[in-house]
């Protein structure tokens, strides 16, 4: 039997409470919590695909039986007891996990196929940010973004100086702060990360390969060049609100910017890469009289 739940709730409606509440419970498990970065990012990335989708969501129509409902919420708890034991934040995976799940529970197994896209995105923010894992800072992309840095500090009327990867600036007190523009800081896997977030969206549509490689390139260098507008908003916050205040804006810019972009990237791709429907124009037959000739 279908339609296991019987409030006056929507399916789609059914299934972001679900997520949300699947979400936010870690914060409530002892030892468990979220980890914050995370969380923060595969949230935006998921906002953003449904922000674009939930047409094709609402337009669902089967139903999670009992039995796949109780499966869907059995896969959530089971992330829930293994970090618990572990004593482990929710990361990436676990989201994707209990993204899953929350499939499963509202709209059963059969209907996972039409989430792949939003599970691979999550799969793509997790091998983007393990780069940094694998791959050696770029020093040479640290002194050139440094020193694009102190330039734009000196376009505004603020006194910067770089050295290799350090930028030297004075507070409005007159206190020197020094900032380093560490491997992390150059959005690297960010922007490999959310470079290929922003074209893998394409895989739904299945364009020519010649539209392709022009968005993806659009994609990649759009991610590039956001990051050094992140920078840059970062740096004069360190100037005119403080470390502290610095420090919270680069955790989190970053994170918003992109959202942004990666919206704004999909609105213009797929308006570049669907081809328009035209509507057929009405043809009169040879049969059919003509209104307009004389009689």
């Amino acid at each position: 039997m279908e339609g296991t739940y019987d409030l006056n709730l929507s399916r789609e409606t059914y299934f972001a409470l679900t997520l949300a509440v699947g979400y936010m419970l870690p914060l409530a498990i002892p030892d468990v919590g979220i980890d914050y970065p995370y969380f923060f990012v595969t949230v935006i990335v998921l906002l953003a695909w449904f922000m674009m989708k939930w047409d094709s969501v609402k337009s669902i129509t089967r139903r999670s039986a009992r039995g796949e409902v109780v499966a869907g919420l059995a896969i959530i708890a089971a992330d829930y007891a293994f970090n618990a034991l572990r004593s482990s934040s929710v990361g990436i995976l676990d989201l994707i996990i209990i993204f899953l799940g929350s499939v499963v529970a509202a709209y059963g197994f059969k209907s996972l196929k039409q989430f792949w896209v939003p599970a691979a995105y999550g799969l793509v923010l997790l091998a983007g940010y393990q780069i940094e894992n694998l791959t050696p800072n770029y020093s040479a992309l640290q002194n050139w973004l440094a020193w694009v840095m102190a330039s734009s500090m000196n376009i505004v009327g603020i006194g910067a100086q770089v050295s290799g990867q350090y930028v030297t600036m004075n507070l409005p007190n007159g206190t020197p702060i020094l900032l380093s523009l560490e491997g992390s800081c150059t959005g690297l896997q960010g922007i490999l990360a959310f470079g290929m977030l922003s074209t893998m969206a394409l895989l739904d549509i299945k364009p020519r390969l010649s539209r392709v490689i022009p968005i993806f390139a659009i994609g990649f260098i759009g991610a590039f060049l956001i990051n050094i507008v992140r920078l840059f908003v970062v740096f004069l916050t360190f100037e005119f609100l403080g470390v502290d205040a610095g420090n919270a804006m680069h955790v989190y810019f970053g994170y918003l910017i992109f959202f942004v972009w990666v919206f704004v990237f999909w609105a213009f791709a797929f308006r570049y890469l669907v081809p328009r429907q035209l509507s057929p124009r009405p043809l009169i037959t040879p049969t059919q009289p003509n209104p307009m000739s004389p009689r």
